[in-house]
């Protein structure tokens, strides 16, 4: 009963039915992970996908230089991995780390293939999530290309605030965010540039940084 509550939570398997949840539950393992660990790697062989029940990840690429380039940060009901089950010849395109002690339904893709013949709201549900990370993903390309470091910085933290940020009762709202490299490696800057903006907003009044939650009062919308 305690999986099938966890799975009610999951926005892929929203307006499911017991049954149908049940058969997820089934066709599904359970897989934890503590923080810094390694999920799957670019270009391994992808054959199953990944629901995040409880923790947080981060996608990345690595350049040549060795750097990472991450593309995006995941948690609770978020799904990872999902692109490789649809195409089985095509590789991991990415590389995936845990950054909290992470909790993951994995389903294997000849089994989440089975689900969706059964389940059409299932399918009508990962298109909303591909829907939603395409638009994620211009809207991040927009910022790249028109907003200054400054600005991009202000960004991150609003589009944090939105997805998980806690209001507080005069209004501010608390963020949890990354270490200043990871913020820097997902906007395209420097771990001091990314430090310097931060002290910048805060000398403005516009937000207050206590280790690592920063206290958001007024980012202009950019």
């Amino acid at each position: 009963m305690q999986d099938l509550e966890l799975l009610k939570k999951v926005p892929l398997f929203q307006n499911l039915s017991p049954r149908e949840l049940m058969a997820v539950k089934d066709s599904a393992n359970i897989l934890k992970l503590p923080k810094q660990n390694i999920l799957f790697c670019e270009g391994d062989k992808g054959d199953a996908l990944f629901l995040i029940l409880k923790g947080k990840v981060k996608a990345f690429l690595l350049a040549e230089d060795g750097r990472e380039v991450i593309l995006s940060f995941m948690g609770q009901g978020e799904i990872v991995g999902e692109m490789a089950i649809f195409d089985l010849e095509e590789r991991r395109s990415a590389t995936v780390e845990t950054i909290e002690d992470c909790e993951f339904l994995t389903i294997t893709g000849d089994k989440f293939i089975k689900v969706l013949e059964g389940n059409p709201q299932i399918s009508l549900n990962v298109l909303k999530t591909l829907s939603s990370r395409l638009r994620e993903t211009s809207s991040r390309i927009r910022s790249l290309i028109f907003l200054d470091t400054y600005s991009r910085v202000g960004r991150y933290l609003l589009d944090r605030a939105k997805t998980d940020g806690r209001e507080l009762a005069d209004g501010s709202v608390l963020v949890t965010r990354p270490t200043h490299e990871d913020i820097a490696n997902f906007i395209g800057t420097s771990r001091e540039t990314v430090s310097r903006s931060l002290k910048e907003l805060e000398s403005q009044g516009l937000l207050r940084n206590v280790g690592r939650k920063v206290i958001l009062y007024k980012i202009r919308k950019v």
